[in-house]
């Protein structure tokens, strides 16, 4: 079973965010799987995979959240900066041997990931045309 599940309730309504969102959903399950078979080399890969894919899609959405009109474009590239940056100190952490818990590291991903998505990026859903 998947550490982290993709439900219909985490559609934005715009088919490149749904896929970006899935996406990362696949990254930190793959993140979790490797925790498990303790290949701690590859997790700082896939941690440089997330923050790639994440700031990609930061900017991919906060574009979409312009286009739109969305009223709290701003707030919301304010999260995205702060959640990009605990990325990437916790890379960084990574790198120069300091004590970082991957399962914390997952947990936090999964949280941060449904909780995003549940609270501030439904948000914008009523703003799309579909």
């Amino acid at each position: 079973m998947a550490f982290l599940s993709w439900h219909d309730r985490y559609g934005v309504g715009d088919a490149e965010i749904d896929a970006q969102h899935k996406k990362l959903f696949e990254l930190v399950n793959h993140f979790d799987d490797v925790i498990k078979m303790d290949m701690t080399e590859e997790l700082g890969r896939i941690v440089d995979d997330l923050i790639l894919l994440t700031l990609t899609h930061f900017s991919y959405e906060e574009s979409l959240m312009s286009r739109i009109g969305f009223p709290k474009v701003v707030e919301h590239a304010r999260m995205h900066r702060d959640l990009a940056k605990q990325l990437q100190d916790m890379r960084s952490k990574m790198r120069v041997g300091g004590h970082v818990s991957s399962k914390a590291i997952a947990r936090f991903l999964a949280d941060w990931l449904t909780s995003h998505i549940l609270r501030e990026d439904l948000e914008y859903r009523s703003h799309l045309v579909v």
